[in-house]
């Protein structure tokens, strides 16, 4: 935890999920100059009656205008757990949060709209989109970021959906934006996001902050061809009475689940899938994929539950499920590291029945095998290529007597 120093005000700060060893803060210099200027810029006038923030990632701007009483928009259930972990902790109000997949907010204009600018261009262009029917020609709209990822292509964006953007001068190698909203008859046309594309005979929707938005990413294919006969991969020692119970984690647009819903299937093994993923995103995807195949597979639907969570083990209990197939990212936003993968196989250990199988894909650089024979006892490959590499672990009594069903011994 360290100390956030702001305009005169000090706010304690933590990430979730934690860091590991590595000496990450949970703000950057983006965030301390945004909430340096708004202090400055309403020091003698009235403040802001309607707020936005959008891409908060641990809470250092929700606590520094959590007295404005903001609207947040947060995708990940990580960024919902710390934005409110750091507020309680800074005996700050709660706030209101949101999503773009939502249609509307209770407050229809705002006056002040606060964006951290995300990685992907696409996803800026969907929360522009979003954002266009909630600000008018006197709202102020301040975006930032630091300035190595502010490119061209940033500030062409933001003109071709908001309007004219005004770029500052660096401090702390952060720089703001500030947007000056064209005329109501200015029209940005229609919101590109979410689309629809196909892919091994599924109709898939993806939102442009999802993760590989535009296509099937190779690693996800490798897996999905790895496991056509996943029967023969897995105790497939089921019945009617007491299906198969799969997690699809970090489900993103719902492909795995449902391509391995209709293997199972069509090898006559009763399942259920359970989806979850710590974007709102990417169970909003998900769930409309899984609506496109049971308007058009024309046969009974697999159940499926979705859960949004950055943690498997708060929604599933241990002992529980047969498998779990995961492609774990390997960064958050422009963040690299293997912690959320190093949580999810902790997890997915815990959930897991004895016997239970885990499928994970990794690019071959990350040596996930290592990671997953000090959790599982070993490993083995099913498959790989020049720079993907599927794993398959199976967890066994022995592993679950060396750790306490818990895998290793890791704190969150």
């Amino acid at each position: 935890m360290e100390t956030l120093t702001v305009s005169g005000h000090h706010f304690e700060l933590t990430r979730v999920p934690r860091a590991g060893k590595r000496p990450l803060r949970a703000w950057d210099a983006a965030d301390e100059y945004v909430l340096d200027h708004l202090a400055e810029v309403f020091e003698n006038s009235s403040a802001p009656r309607s707020v936005l923030i959008i891409g908060d990632s641990f809470g250092a701007l929700s606590c520094g205008l959590a007295d404005w009483a903001p609207t947040v928009v947060a995708e990940s259930a990580a960024q919902r757990h710390a934005i409110t972990e750091n507020l309680e902790r800074n005996e700050k109000p709660r706030v209101d949060f949101a999503t773009i997949t939502d249609a509307h907010t209770e407050v229809s204009t705002f006056d002040l709209v606060v964006i951290k600018i995300p990685k992907s261009t696409a996803h800026l262009v969907e929360i522009l989109h979003w954002l266009r029917p909630h600000v008018n020609p006197s709202s102020q709209i301040v975006a930032a970021a630091m300035a190595k990822h502010i490119q061209g292509s940033t500030i062409e964006v933001i003109e071709e959906t908001i309007g004219e953007a005004t770029t500052s001068l660096a401090k702390k190698k952060a720089r703001l934006i500030s947007v000056a909203i064209d005329s109501a008859a200015y029209d940005p046309g229609l919101n590109p996001w979410p689309k629809v594309w196909k892919a091994y005979g599924l109709l898939l929707t993806n939102y442009g902050g999802g993760f590989s938005p535009n296509k099937l990413d190779p690693g996800t294919s490798l897996l999905l061809d790895t496991v056509r006969n996943i029967e023969e991969q897995i105790d497939v020692s089921v019945s009617a009475e007491d299906p198969l119970t799969m997690v699809d984690l970090g489900c993103g647009n719902g492909v795995i689940g449902l391509r391995v819903a209709s293997l199972l299937n069509g090898a006559g093994i009763t399942n259920r899938i359970i989806a979850v993923d710590d974007s709102m995103l990417a169970i909003a995807a998900a769930r409309q994929s899984w609506e496109h195949h049971l308007t058009t597979s024309g046969s009974s639907a697999t159940p499926v539950e979705f859960h949004h969570a950055h943690r498997l083990a708060n929604v599933v209990d241990p002992r529980s499920v047969d498998l779990v197939v995961v492609n774990p990212p390997f960064h958050d936003d422009r963040v690299l590291g293997d912690d959320t993968a190093w949580s999810m196989f902790v997890d997915a250990h815990k959930a897991l029945r004895i016997g239970g199988t885990l499928i994970v894909v990794g690019n071959r650089h990350l040596a996930y095998h290592a990671k997953l024979k000090k959790i599982f006892g070993g490993t083995d490959t099913l498959a790989s290529n020049a720079k993907f590499v599927v794993h398959r672990s199976v967890k066994s009594a022995k592993t679950v007597q060396r750790s306490g069903d818990d895998g290793v011994a890791r704190t969150d």
